[in-house]
């Protein structure tokens, strides 16, 4: 195998690239005008105060729970099927946990 497959000079290559097209490029951006009107925070046609806003974790923890639960389960599930010597009691098993785990979080 080449040594410029392995992933960490891949990296190094397509970082070095990226750079360099990026130093190529640079003179085409438009040039802009500083406008008082153009900074202003957009939130859709809407009167917004200019001010930070900070969810809380209490709308953020159940959604990011949700799909972290739901992506390993693909994983797993995925990973099961593809071993062809598992039972169908056990993929199934374990999508019935996740459902139970998702009704908890939910529900409760």
């Amino acid at each position: 195998m080449e040594i410029y497959l392995y992933p960490p000079f891949a990296f190094i290559i397509s970082l070095a690239v990226v750079l360099i097209f990026g130093k190529l490029i640079k003179g085409f951006e438009p040039k802009t005008e500083k406008n008082p009107e153009t900074s202003k925070t957009y939130a859709c046609g809407e009167d917004f105060p200019a001010q930070k806003v900070t969810p809380g974790y209490e709308e953020f923890y159940p959604y990011a729970i949700f799909f972290t639960i739901l992506h390993v389960a693909a994983l797993m599930l995925m990973t099961l099927a593809f071993s062809g010597s598992i039972p169908f009691l056990i993929p199934f098993i374990y999508t019935v946990i996740v459902i139970v785990i998702l009704s908890i979080l939910f529900i409760g």
